[in-house]
């Protein structure tokens, strides 16, 4: 598995401006989500920063618009990966021909080249690419010791990669599993709730009120100063 994964690196580096991950609309199922998580594992979490989404089959859309179906959809999986990419995807249908296929295509191409103004032409790369390069200039040690310490260097890098991903993923767990605790506590004891709200509500009511007051009272006593010393000044 290593080596396959030292050649992808061999064969893209320096590294990829752009990566394309390509799913079928309304079809994105627990496969597709592992798939993702393999490309963090391979490339890193980074690689995300330059993936565009295109989905297939547009034409089951019916009439809804892309960007619709991608804010309404409760597929929560694929909002998060939305998200990861900085919201850029574009979809084919699968059905075109002619002048439409031109212009799906075209409209990939805006959201590339888009995305390669917003990183200023930059290519996604890491220390596995650089490692890469090295190898490939190596010349003829490109399959001997130097290359068994390169698949050593990538089968490290992997499983640290997957390491990271697996204690973010840890972390964002304990989050969710807190804020359910809470939510849940909440809806057990929801009159609790709305009654410690409305409190709060009035102490901070109250509070504002004091405020006004004090200030009031603070206003007043320095008008009345300046008056005082005024009139003091002007009688002696």
């Amino acid at each position: 598995m290593y080596e396959h994964i030292g050649d992808c690196y061999l064969l893209s580096a320096p590294g990829p401006h752009v990566l394309l991950l390509v799913t079928q609309l309304g079809r994105f199922t627990e496969q597709d989500t592992v798939a993702v998580t393999k490309v963090k594992e391979v490339f890193g979490a980074g690689v995300m920063r330059h993936t565009v989404i295109l989905f297939t089959h547009k034409e089951d859309l019916v009439g809804e618009s892309l960007d619709d179906y991608v804010a309404n959809t409760d597929n929560l999986q694929l909002k998060s990966l939305v998200r990861e990419c900085g919201r850029r995807y574009c979809a084919f249908n699968n059905r075109a021909t002619g002048e439409e296929q031109r212009e799906q295509l075209l409209e990939l191409m805006a959201v590339i080249e888009r995305l390669e103004r917003e990183l200023d032409g930059a290519f996604y790369t890491n220390d596995l690419f650089f490692d890469a390069q090295i190898l490939q200039q190596g010349g003829d040690d490109a399959r001997g010791e130097g290359h068994r310490l390169y698949l050593d260097k990538v089968q490290s890098q992997v499983v640290k990669q997957k390491q990271d991903l697996d204690l973010k993923g840890a972390q964002r767990n304990c989050v969710f599993k807190a804020l359910l605790r809470v939510k849940n506590w909440i809806m057990l004891h929801y009159e609790l709730c709305v009654c410690l709200v409305w409190c709060s509500l009035l102490f901070v009511l109250i509070l504002l009120i004091i405020l006004y007051h004090l200030v009031c009272v603070i206003c007043m006593s320095e008008h009345f100063l300046k008056y005082h010393l005024r009139d003091s000044l002007s009688n002696p």
